[in-house]
């Protein structure tokens, strides 16, 4: 029997939107939050050793999980909740099938009025809060290229979409859907710097970039526990670095130059030789406010008004001292910092943005762009804006098909 997920409506940027359980379920799975700070409801200290194997049948979300409480070492069965209330509304304090329950993981804090999590014994179950705990808001979360989504992408609902279509159509509409994308990032840019300030914005961001889609996860753990200040007036050492993200670095699939020590290391010389980028980036910021003129008929046209070469060499030099390049600068520019600028200094930046050259783009999309005609050498050259709008076309496929 396939247990049916929970779900439940928030406010987000643009309105009410729904998220499933199981978006809770992924970050548990992947330690996507500051487990560092993780307390249950008695004050103790919470380990997130192992999260277990993750049940997509009835009983509890995960089996075989192994977790420390206070110290001591315990292996058992955790179950996921939006509130503390769903323990008792799901009636799993009468099914013996959760009797070996250790650890319940809601969202929400608890309230004084919330009745204790007990199994079927009346032994009572720890409970932890992940709410206080979340790197980004839980809409962010629930993004269809979040960090705890598949890293794999298939383009092939958008492409079979659009196949046969004209090109002018077909670049349309995907213009359409880069300026949905767009502003979906700006509005995460914005509430990421209400939250962390702009230097703890742009720290966050720039090492979760550098750490690509495999390490995404362990490089923001070294974001949480290590802050920018930190990094600029007491550089952290490279190993203890590396320590902070435990066993969740990853090296399969990756060339040797996207090893995390290398990357953790990359980092240190950026912000050593550069202590004060996030300003500088700033300052570069504030020469865009002329870059992004009404529509170019090309994206060719584009480059050559704005003169694109010089930014992204300013931007390299005088930002990140030269330390970041080939693709991965431009993920870091389109992903990273267009983003957060345009919400901190309120410029327009969106045709930029689109215009960009192509960071680190998901397998097959270049070579879908062209099937499609898209493409055009001496006119549209391979863009970011295409590749995004290709990746949001996905999402409302399978937004739409679910």
């Amino acid at each position: 029997m396939i247990a049916t997920p929970s779900v439940e409506e928030f406010q987000g940027l643009y309105g009410p939107f729904q998220v499933s359980e199981l978006v809770l379920q992924r970050i548990w799975l992947k330690a996507a939050f500051d487990t560092s700070r993780m307390k249950d409801d008695e004050g103790r200290a919470v380990e997130l050793i192992h999260s277990g194997d993750w049940n997509r049948l009835a009983g509890p979300d995960f089996r075989n999980a192994t977790i420390s409480i206070g110290g001591e070492r315990i292996s058992g069965d955790v179950e996921i909740h939006f509130s503390a209330r769903d323990w008792r509304g799901h009636g799993h304090g009468e099914n013996p099938n959760f009797d070996n329950v250790v650890l319940h993981v809601v969202l929400y804090p608890l309230k004084p009025d919330d009745p204790p999590t007990k199994a079927q014994s009346g032994e009572k179950i720890p409970t932890v809060s992940l709410l206080d705990l979340l790197w980004y808001d839980l809409e962010e979360y629930a993004s269809e290229d979040s960090i705890v989504e598949s890293t794999g992408v298939s383009l092939e609902s958008a492409v079979e979409f659009l196949y046969g279509r004209s090109a002018e159509y077909c670049r349309r509409l995907l213009s359409e859907k880069a300026r949905e994308r767009w502003t979906i990032k700006c509005g995460f840019a914005r509430k990421r710097i209400e939250r962390l300030g702009w230097e703890g914005a742009c720290h966050t961001k720039a090492l979760e970039i550098l750490g690509y889609s495999e390490n995404r996860i362990p490089m923001l753990r070294v974001a949480a526990a290590v802050s920018f200040e930190e990094f600029r007036l007491d550089p952290p050492r490279l190993e203890s670095l590396y320590e902070i993200g435990g066993d969740m670095w990853t090296t399969l699939g990756s060339r040797p130059a996207n090893y995390p020590r290398l990357r953790l290391e990359q980092y240190l010389n950026w912000v050593r030789e550069n202590p004060d980028w996030p300003n500088d980036l700033e300052k570069w910021a504030s020469k865009l406010s002329v870059c992004d003129p009404s529509a170019s008929p090309s994206t060719s046209a584009f480059r050559r008004e704005v003169d694109m070469p010089r930014l992204k060499r300013e931007l390299g030099a005088s930002v990140c001292s030269t330390r970041v390049g080939g693709s991965r600068i431009d993920t870091l520019i389109c992903d990273g910092f267009l983003p957060l600028v345009s919400a901190q200094a309120e410029v327009p930046l969106f045709n930029l943005w689109f215009h960009w050259n192509v960071g680190d783009a998901p397998e097959g999309a270049i070579s879908s762009l062209r099937k499609l005609s898209v493409l055009e050498s001496r006119r549209f050259p391979r863009a970011n804006g295409w590749v995004q709008g290709l990746l949001k076309l996905r999402a409302a496929h399978e937004d739409r098909s679910s």
